[in-house]
């Protein structure tokens, strides 16, 4: 199995595509919404029905959506994983008109987007009904999504806040990094950088240090050169087996079965 995209469909309902992480730059007009959920941080430029284009740092484990018809210009050089969800243009509920919105947190989305990564990453035949269940629950997410306001611990956990986060995390991945190393460089508490990030991410800093360790393991998988016992090691693992496990629990897979 590679690494490449994943895609499935059910033809004139709904297509899901697993976008790996590899710089990109798309200019586009979707003919139907579409929805998107960014598994990794990412920084790059974009621009939403006009010209003028803008830096963004978009945040881990964000919900977004963009309309029909909205013209999309989008470009990083290292891009993320990315979950695209493209609703039949024949869709008739209401939501699907509204304004584009990204960056939103939501803990079920997560869950949601988790698992049918999973199903789109098993060397399995994927069951449609499973993988139809978990489309329409993430439709449902991003339409509940439309009304919610931030918190105020989501928008002090910044873009650039977050971006020293992650810039940390991975200058010292391969090594035994805390988090309260990470409260410490943006000097709080471990209590309170603990909440405000879970509230801003919608994942624990503990399980987003895992995210990172998983992300470049994937990454190094690319090099076959490369042995498992020192891609588990680059990537922060202790050793091989706790690798796999971690992969099995995250992914559903083991390495040498992605790989």
């Amino acid at each position: 199995m590679d690494q490449g995209l994943r895609r499935f469909e059910q033809p004139g309902r709904w297509t899901v595509e697993l976008l790996p992480k590899n710089g990109y730059e798309a200019r586009y007009t979707p003919a139907a919404p579409v929805i998107g959920f960014a598994f990794e941080s990412q920084i790059g430029i974009h621009a939403f029905g006009t010209d003028r284009r803008a830096g963004y740092r978009a945040k881990p484990n964000g919900l977004a959506f963009v309309p029909a018809g909205c013209d999309v210009y989008s470009s990083s050089r290292t891009g993320g994983e990315y979950l695209k969800i493209t609703v039949g243009a024949a869709t008739k509920a209401p939501w699907i008109w509204a304004k584009r919105f990204s960056d939103t947190i939501d803990p079920a989305a997560i869950e949601t987007a988790g698992t049918l990564r999973r199903l789109l990453l098993s060397p399995d035949a994927i069951d449609p009904l499973e993988c139809e269940v978990l489309v329409h629950a993430i439709e449902g997410r991003a339409a509940a999504m439309l009304s919610v306001k931030p918190s105020r611990a989501e928008a002090w956990m910044t873009p650039q806040r977050l971006h020293r986060i992650d810039d940390l995390i991975e200058a010292r991945l391969d090594t035994k990094l805390t988090v309260q190393d990470l409260a410490e460089a943006l000097g709080l508490s471990v209590g309170f950088f603990a909440r405000a990030f879970k509230r801003a991410t919608g994942r624990a800093p503990h399980d987003h240090i895992i995210d990172r360790r998983i992300s470049r393991a994937r990454l190094l998988l690319r090099d076959r050169s490369l042995g498992l016992a020192a891609i588990a090691l680059a990537s922060g693992f202790a050793s091989h087996a706790h690798m796999t496990a971690t992969f099995r629990t995250r992914l559903g897979i083991s390495p040498h079965g992605l790989r």
